[in-house]
């Protein structure tokens, strides 16, 4: 006897349906409520009524039970910022008794949703994303699940809509361009890559601007970096150059820094003495070249949100929150 449509239907036909995940399903199927919104579960059960599916007996009786791994999804695994986060996130895990899985999205939107979901599919117990910034409805879908996610360095909605752990970066432009002042620059000009939707390069440029006009008196001179392109870079600085004044830069991150630093040494501008420069970011290598720079917390925020991630995953209905760690400033002789 040929089989009939109810029984070929499957956990992942539902979850396609209802465009979540299999977890989701899952959890449905064993009452385990607590990760969903009433609209999401009437919203299956319509579809599994639809369909008629039917469970397999033995599926349904499994329990749910941890797996003691974390995921971490990553826009850009390469930006030495991501390597510091991860291994934050990863020593914290390992702890507590847990193991982290990774996933990098090089900053593409639907790679990012494909990661999500086949880590909710492996039934990691969470997840911690650094995100690209564009799938605000995908995450506002999971928040109303109560999904134990929490985001690091890039929130999500005023409040956030889910757990968010960030730097103070306006705290941290301020104590730089204060510095600068006080090291006598009457003139500062601000160089980052692209800011597009990215919460943390809006939020610095703000910062900057601000600040700019209250401690130099100036209209804010922000030069945005386009990636590989140097020629653009060299009329940038250049132009820069031209402002009059006692000048220095700041630069929004530390890809930034390397990609103003190549700059400066094609046009034979030397630093401290025919610019200053500092950075956002301080890494390794900043030490030889001796930069000023801010420092965050990178691996600190890693084991925040781990920590965070755990009392979530205890207790699905906490409240989101928004914390943000201080940085400091690294002095050195690029000023």
């Amino acid at each position: 006897m040929p089989r009939g449509k109810k029984d070929t239907i499957t956990i992942a036909d539902i979850a396609h349906k209802a465009n979540v995940s299999t977890t989701t399903i899952s959890r449905y199927l064993n009452g385990k409520y607590e990760y969903m919104s009433e609209r999401s579960r009437e919203k299956i059960a319509a579809i599994i009524k639809e369909t008629g599916y039917r469970p397999n007996k033995m599926a349904r009786g499994l329990k749910m039970q941890q797996s003691k791994i974390i995921g971490f999804v990553v826009a850009d695994i390469a930006n030495p910022f991501s390597a510091i986060l991860a291994k934050g996130i990863s020593d914290a895990c390992r702890r507590q008794g847990y193991s982290m899985t990774l996933a990098n999205t090089d900053e593409d939107p639907k790679l990012e949703r494909s990661a999500i979901r086949s880590m909710m599919d492996q039934q990691v117990d969470g997840i911690i994303i650094h995100q690209s910034g564009e799938n605000e409805a995908f995450f506002r879908e999971l928040a109303q699940e109560n999904a134990p996610i929490i985001f690091a360095e890039r929130p999500l909605g005023e409040p956030p809509i889910l757990d968010s752990f960030r730097t103070q970066d306006d705290e941290a432009i301020k104590k730089m361009l204060l510095y600068m002042k006080d090291k006598g620059y009457e003139k500062v000009g601000y160089f980052t890559r692209p800011i597009k939707h990215f919460d943390t390069r809006i939020r610095r440029s703000q910062a900057y601007h601000a600040y700019s006009r209250e401690f130099f008196g100036q209209e804010p001179l922000e030069y945005i970096l386009e990636p590989e392109s140097a020629d653009t870079l060299k009329v940038q600085l250049q132009s820069f150059m031209k402002e009059p004044g006692r000048k220095a830069l700041l630069t929004g991150n530390g890809v930034a820094t390397m990609q103003v630093l190549k700059g400066l040494k094609t046009l034979s501008i030397s630093y401290p003495r025919d610019i200053g420069v500092g950075s956002f970011d301080d890494w390794d290598w900043m030490e030889l070249a001796d930069i000023t720079a801010i420092h965050q917390p990178s691996y600190e925020l890693g084991s925040a949100c781990v920590k965070r991630l755990l009392e979530r995953i205890k207790k699905p209905d906490l409240k989101p929150v928004l914390q943000e760690l201080p940085c400091s400033l690294t002095i050195r002789n690029s000023l």
